[in-house]
């Protein structure tokens, strides 16, 4: 009988993969079992919760990481289309200004005239767009700790200016026109006024189809859409001398174009200087970040707190937290957990966070 049961019994043990590890059917006993077949067993056990048990987690993990090389791909594809974009607008808004001030001078339009200083101002804050674009992304000496990410914002703080000056002097020889309106040559101004605006269309759509939203390419932007909005004034001020000789329509056309350009470099000013100042950036209710950072975990409050933005788009924070962590263990992960929470729920891309015990002295310098 001995004998029969040996020979009825399978000769090798048989492994169900369920959501366990089971062993049916094995004739050993499981003291006697080989240790080959429990490694392989491990291994097996292994594989299959991460195949199906931890399915879902793996997936984040992956799409993670290929989120995040994307993130980086896709924001270098975007510089270097910015930065193509703004080499070409260069070229074609040079060649366009000589173009648009010699039939300026030549039918006596002020519009034109006035169209080309802003396509002059257009060229030197394209050139200087272009100029920080390239910077931006080579690497400095150790000196530098942020780079030189604040390059583009100088950029478009001098194109901000550029386009306040560029205002003044269109209004003021608009008023002296106004006085004194010299004959001008309606279908001169029609012709080049359709061509600036072809000019400035295909330039804004570069830029705009680049994606880049920095401060730089932005302020690049509105010179290059209020230009389009000059050529405009100018076409319209040609129709209406074409139709009905009404010359004074040329030095009114010009204060429009200074209008649109002031709105135009006001809000590109003011983000400016709110980054060179560090301001927190618009819309971040800074009050309320500290309550949400209060109410994690381990967190009994938030001494100093300061957010601040490199560029348009990243941000940075720094703060020292006051934590009940008994280890360091636990602290690097109460710091783990408000970096997290400050990504996700704020877009905060750096932040440096000090723990310190509560009976910690305060720190000798802070603001």
């Amino acid at each position: 009988m001995r004998r029969a049961s040996s020979a009825s019994a399978p000769s090798r043990c048989v492994v169900h993969v369920g959501a366990t590890l089971t062993l049916d059917d094995c004739p050993l006993d499981p003291a006697r079992r080989p240790r080959k077949l429990l490694r392989k067993l491990q291994m097996l056990g292994h594989g299959h919760g991460h195949g199906h048990g931890h399915a879902a987690p793996r997936k984040r993990a992956s799409s993670s990481s290929d989120e995040h090389g994307h993130g980086h791909g896709h924001a270098r594809s975007t510089s270097e289309a910015a930065t193509r974009a703004l080499g070409i607008g260069v070229l074609l808004h040079a060649v366009f200004m000589i173009v648009e001030a010699v039939a300026g001078w030549w039918s006596g339009s002020l519009a034109l005239l006035s169209d080309a200083g802003h396509m002059l101002s257009d060229v030197g804050a394209l050139l200087l767009a272009w100029f920080a674009q390239r910077l931006r992304e080579r690497t400095p000496d150790a000196s530098y700790t942020f780079g030189l990410r604040r390059l583009p914002v100088l950029g478009g703080l001098v194109n901000g200016i550029s386009l306040l000056a560029i205002v003044v002097l269109v209004v003021i020889e608009a008023v002296e026109r106004f006085g004194d309106t010299p004959r001008i040559d309606g279908a001169s101004v029609l012709v080049v006024g359709v061509l600036g605006l072809i000019v400035n269309l295909v330039g804004a759509w570069m830029l705009h189809r680049s994606g880049d939203q920095s401060v730089n390419v932005r302020g690049a932007l509105l010179h290059v859409l209020a230009d389009a909005l000059g050529s405009v004034a100018a076409v319209l001020s040609a129709i209406v001398i074409l139709t009905i000789g009404w010359t004074p329509i040329d030095a009114i056309a010009s204060v429009v174009i200074a209008a649109l350009i002031l709105l135009a470099s006001v809000p590109l000013l003011r983000d400016a200087l709110h980054i060179l100042l560090q301001r927190a950036p618009v819309g971040l209710d800074v009050a309320a970040l500290r309550a949400s950072v209060d109410g994690q975990p381990a967190v009994v409050r938030v001494r100093d707190l300061h957010v601040w933005q490199l560029d348009s788009g990243q941000t940075v924070a720094s703060l020292v937290v006051i934590s009940s962590a008994g280890s360091l263990e636990e602290a690097s992960g109460v710091a783990d957990a408000i970096r997290k929470h400050l990504h996700d729920e704020y877009d905060i891309d750096h932040a440096t966070i000090e723990l310190r015990p509560e009976k910690a002295p305060d720190p000798h310098h802070h603001f």
